[in-house]
């Protein structure tokens, strides 16, 4: 062949090998638009589906939910993307609080505001224990939900305040049936297990969770028990008896502390919880996202053993 036949097969060569790359960076630019599509669609079948409790809460439709501590924008998407109910939003410097002796305190409101702006999830954060000013705070920049926290530093001598002087639900954590009774008393939607009281411990939330169910079986059945609370001056009595009447309490009660596996969650939810609350830990892992599709499955399908034992195969 002559040079002149070489040469021209080369630059056919040469062109071609153009053609296949121009091709290529097509596919990928038509493959990237169509995830961006789907992903997009994602979104607004999700916001069709959770405006109404994002932005007009309603504690009972918490219910089943997952709700998960995060403290950066990329876990809160991530979350929204996997399928979380809702996001508990976090400072980073509140979620792992510096060991000097300082007082843990609100995040800061604009941080909070970013989370709101970045997800169409719920977004919840956390305020000191009798703290109102910082409770009307993180209203006033739309948070849907409130958590009166006894993670954070509670103030001295303050007691909780009136959940019913703020325009959203607010979630106190319980370590007892009086504590249930009391927060709901002030106005509280959603009770949860104390992660401080349990120190991080599932068999210690698993207790508080088996401890008030069996003291309002107890009050149905034990008169002793029931007179107790019945001469407590602190207890609203007409709600003590609509809890010993219809033998549950009448706001959702969410797990927390410790709760991290599928099996974790399956034992909350038989145990009682109506929910449960996850640790940000769940980022670490080796698979966060299947971890969470895992415990989203098993709080829809407590109960179906066979499944459960399918998903915990990773989540040891």
């Amino acid at each position: 062949m002559s040079k002149r036949g070489n040469g021209d097969a080369a630059k056919k060569a040469q062109e071609e090998a153009r053609k296949a790359r121009i091709a290529k960076r097509k596919e990928e630019a038509e493959k990237k638009a169509k995830e961006a599509a789907e992903k997009q669609a994602r979104i607004q079948a999700l916001a069709k589906s959770r405006w109404p409790i994002t932005r007009h809460l309603k504690a009972q439709l918490f219910k089943g939910a997952v709700i998960v501590n995060v403290c950066n924008i990329d876990q809160a998407q991530f979350c929204q993307e996997v399928g979380v109910t809702a996001i508990c939003a976090h400072n980073k410097s509140v979620l792992t609080p510096q060991q000097n002796g300082n007082p843990v305190r609100m995040s800061s409101p604009e941080v909070i505001k970013r989370y709101i702006n970045s997800v169409i999830i719920p977004v919840f954060t956390n305020v000191r224990v009798g703290h109102l000013m910082e409770a009307k705070i993180m209203e006033s920049i739309g948070v849907d939900m409130i958590e009166e926290s006894d993670t954070l530093t509670s103030l001295v001598g303050i007691v909780h305040f009136s959940k019913r002087e703020l325009g959203v639900p607010t979630i106190c954590t319980v370590g007892t049936l009086k504590d249930c009774l009391l927060r709901i008393q002030e106005g509280a939607l959603i009770l949860r297990t104390s992660a401080t009281r349990t120190g991080g411990n599932v068999n210690e939330a698993l207790k508080v969770i088996i401890g008030i169910q069996d003291a309002i079986k107890g009050m149905r059945t034990d008169p002793k028990a029931r007179a107790t609370l019945e001469t407590d001056v602190t207890i609203y009595q007409p709600l003590l008896k609509d809890v010993i009447d219809k033998g549950c309490l009448p706001v959702p009660i969410f797990g927390a502390g410790g709760i991290h596996t599928p099996t974790d969650v399956a034992m909350m939810m038989n145990a009682g919880c109506d929910g449960v609350f996850i640790d940000n830990t769940v980022f670490f892992g080796i698979d966060p996202e299947g971890h969470l599709k895992a415990i989203i499955q098993v709080v829809k399908n407590p109960n179906d053993v066979s499944k459960i034992c399918e998903l915990s195969a990773n989540f040891i």
